[in-house]
């Protein structure tokens, strides 16, 4: 009885070893930032973000629209002397063939990166109507 109970003992801590040891798969933004219009902000140590323009015509919290609305941001991304604008937007754009319009790649001094717009601050609607818009965008080197 005792033998069995060290062997399962030791099966036991084996199988939580193993566990832990584990990589999640889970992944976590990379290089994310929170930018104001015309703000600017370095990612890494490589590129630079720069929010251009922020236009949000979503649907209010709480209310009954036809359309759910956009929220469009122009952004700027420049390495060195090598530059790009973006444009990317959440919500669906009913005359684009773009089936991500959130997410786009750009080649930056022969480096590409995906950038990914992830939200639009504050919701329309929201209690928070004080506070300046801000875009959260995602860059991550592919």
């Amino acid at each position: 009885m005792l033998y069995s109970i060290k062997q399962l003992s030791g099966l036991f801590i084996l199988g939580a070893l193993l566990f832990s040891a584990c990589k999640s798969s889970e992944t976590t933004p990379s290089d994310s930032i929170s930018l104001g219009l015309h703000q600017s902000g370095r990612l890494g140590s490589d590129v630079v973000v720069r929010a251009d323009s922020i236009q949000d015509s979503r649907c209010p919290m709480n209310a009954i629209c036809i359309w759910a609305g956009q929220a469009k941001v122009k952004l700027l991304l420049s390495k060195d002397s090598d530059s790009t604008a973006v444009r990317l937007s959440l919500g669906a754009d009913p005359g684009s063939m773009n089936k991500r319009p959130d997410s786009t790649t750009v080649s930056l001094k022969n480096e590409t990166y995906k950038v990914i717009l992830r939200e639009v601050n504050p919701f329309p609607g929201s209690t928070s109507t004080t506070q300046p818009q801000t875009a959260v965008v995602q860059v991550s080197k592919l």
